[in-house]
């Protein structure tokens, strides 16, 4: 079940308040109505001429409506008109004392073509009220028409031929109008064993000769008006389903006239009370002229599953959000789209090809607070006509992001560039991105992140875990743990040999080409100043210098046989009794490191332990501590 949200301005049953270039004859002959069950026939010739009414035909008077922001259509056959550029189909409209036709298209651009010939045709007013673009005055000037007071609407054209003999040739079937920002046309209905489909929905169209949605061939459908699914109030479950279709969403005539930038919108709605579904897969979606607008991020829909379809040329999209019964787009491709929102549902094995969006901008943005590991999976990225970046990540991201097996192509080989593979927006505080199994084209995983945010890119991390549970097998929470390198032989520096400075505050470490990264961990020994000893969180200056945050002020240089480690692990465990970190290491790593737990409720004894990181899969290390009471 569909319905149409336009308003209904003259449906063509009857002649009242027509004038123009010929007369409106009533006509109910078979084939030349599409809406109702009469048409109103004309005869028009090669010159501009027009035909228009002043009657509001459900009012039953006339009317004075401001059109500046609406969009109007008509039902219209006439296989005569000549070329969009030279007039061919033109939306007529009148203050009372200005009528003007806007040219909107002609014979190589015919709107949405119907069944009995007939065609749809749209006009956005406030495209023209903007940039007229090319029109006829057929009465007035077109710069002193009020677009907010309009009084009269009709068809104009200028036919490649003139016309011969008596016959009437062209058929004017049905004006309406809606708001802008609008949806004109709601899909609804259906069951949970039987869904709405599009045969349903072309079906309504033809039965209540609405002339939105054409179904011209086998599974190919025409959209030519703002669509949603579902609906936004309380009213009665909805489902819908396709499989193996083809969609053409038209933002403009067919060619011709466009509708405005934000007046093409398409959605998926929901609501607290009813149960909605909408259930698309195989289904190829293509975009011409103005580009759609595509809104799947609706809380209130309960299953909204996208898999293995196809979006062209479609403007911004707010993916599905997370939650719901099911909600997800998965293995779809995105080939010239606007910027993509991320909100939280799985996009695993999407492609994001050759994006529309502005330098700097990211194909895809992502703002959630969880970590998307398992969202953006096997997921495929390719630069399009700007320097734009494949993944922008907003202010309110985790501080650890982990994406798998992503490939990007065409993105800049530098940093700090508009067309860097990830932007980050965030200005405070440090970021991990881990890449597992990603690829690129040789340029690399570059980064363009805001001044006072430090990233760390690390590639195919590994985990080390360790787990400590209390005497009786519990779960220890707050367990201080800390783990560092045994030897030399791995990727951390091992009892090597530094001095310290320290001012303010900060402590600057002299540690020749030391191997670190800013947010890595040292453990200082050796120091007489006891403030310098201890594990720290670094930020690294130089490849042979460091930093790290103390307490007090000890005296400056330090002194004493100083030496320095890297260290894994170091804090406390959470509630579940595991501390853990991610990173990369070239080799297999050997780690010594300690448990304590002195604190009330029980003392527990120092645990002592050893291990080796496997540089593939990483290392869990299980521990129980014992009484010491």
């Amino acid at each position: 079940m569909s319905s149409d949200n336009r308003t209904i301005i003259n449906d063509c049953e009857q002649n009242d308040g027509w004038s123009g270039d010929d007369s409106a004859n009533v006509n109910n002959d078979t084939g030349s109505f599409y809406q109702g069950s009469n048409s109103l026939s004309s005869q028009l010739s090669n010159a501009d001429e027009q035909m228009s009414t002043t009657h509001d035909s459900v009012a039953v008077s006339t009317f004075s409506l401001d059109w500046s922001d609406s969009t109007l259509y008509m039902l219209i056959k006439d296989n005569q008109q000549s070329a969009f550029s030279a007039g061919g189909t033109q939306f007529v409209i009148g203050d009372g004392t200005d009528l003007t036709g806007y040219d909107i298209g002609g014979d190589d651009a015919v709107g949405v073509p119907l069944p009995s010939y007939f065609n749809s045709v749209k006009l956005d007013v406030s495209v023209v009220v903007a940039t007229p673009g090319s029109f006829t005055d057929f009465s007035g000037s077109e710069s002193l028409l009020d677009q907010t007071a309009i009084t009269e609407i009709g068809y104009g054209t200028i036919h490649q031929a003139k016309a011969l003999g008596a016959s009437d040739n062209l058929w004017m079937d049905c004006f309406r109008y809606i708001a802008n920002d609008s949806y004109a046309l709601t899909v609804n209905g259906g069951t949970s064993p039987t869904p709405e489909t599009m045969t349903d929905v072309a079906g309504d169209d033809v039965t209540n000769g609405w002339g939105m949605v054409s179904n011209p061939v086998g599974d190919q459908y025409i959209f030519f008006a703002p669509t949603e699914w579902g609906e936004s109030a309380a009213s009665a479950d909805h489902y819908f389903e396709a499989d193996g279709e083809q969609w053409f969403w038209l933002g403009d005539n067919g060619g011709g006239h466009t509708v405005g930038a934000t007046h093409f919108p398409f959605r998926v709605i929901g609501n607290a009370t009813d149960t909605g579904s909408f259930v698309i897969s195989n289904v190829s979606i293509v975009n011409v002229g103005t580009r759609a607008e595509l809104l799947l991020d609706s809380a209130d829909v309960d299953t909204l599953e996208i898999q293995g379809c196809s979006f062209s040329g479609l403007g911004t999209i707010e993916a599905p959000s997370a939650g719901g019964t099911s909600r997800f787009c998965l293995d779809t491709i995105f080939s010239d789209c606007g910027r993509i929102d991320h909100n939280g549902a799985d996009m695993n094995g999407c492609s994001i090809l050759t994006s529309n969006v502005a330098a700097d901008e990211g194909a895809i943005f992502y703002d959630e607070t969880a970590d998307p590991d398992g969202e953006m999976d096997d997921m495929s990225f390719s630069q399009g006509a700007s320097a734009h970046h494949a993944i922008r990540f907003g202010d309110n991201v985790p501080a650890s992001i982990t994406l798998r097996g992503c490939d990007f192509s065409g993105f800049s080989s530098s940093d700090d560039n508009d067309g860097s593979v990830f932007r980050f927006d965030d200005t405070t505080g440090s970021i991990t991105l881990n890449l597992v199994g990603c690829t690129h084209d040789g340029s690399g995983f570059t980064v363009d992140d805001a001044a006072g945010v430090t990233v760390t890119v690390v590639i195919d991390p590994v985990t080390t875990i360790v787990h400590v549970d209390d005497p009786a097998g519990g779960d220890l929470e707050n367990a201080r743990v800390l783990l560092e390198a045994e030897d030399g032989a791995g990727d951390f520096p091992f009892e090597e040999s530094v001095t310290i400075t320290s001012a303010a505050g900060t402590a600057t470490v002299t540690h020749t080409t030391h191997g670190l990264d800013t947010n890595d961990i040292v453990v200082i020994r050796g120091a007489v100043e006891p403030e310098y000893n201890g594990p720290f969180q670094i930020t690294v200056n130089t490849v042979s210098e460091y930093e790290y945050t103390i307490t007090g002020g000890p005296s400056s240089p330090a002194t004493g046989t100083i030496i320095s480690s890297g260290a894994i692990i170091s804090g406390l465990t959470d509630v579940n009794g595991d501390i853990s970190a991610s990173r990369t290491f070239s080799t297999d790593t050997a780690v010594k490191g300690v448990v304590r737990k002195s604190s009330a409720p029980e003392r527990l004894k120092s645990f002592s332990m050893t291990g080796l990181i496997d540089n593939v899969i990483g290392l869990t290390i299980n521990v129980r501590m014992v009484s010491d009471e």
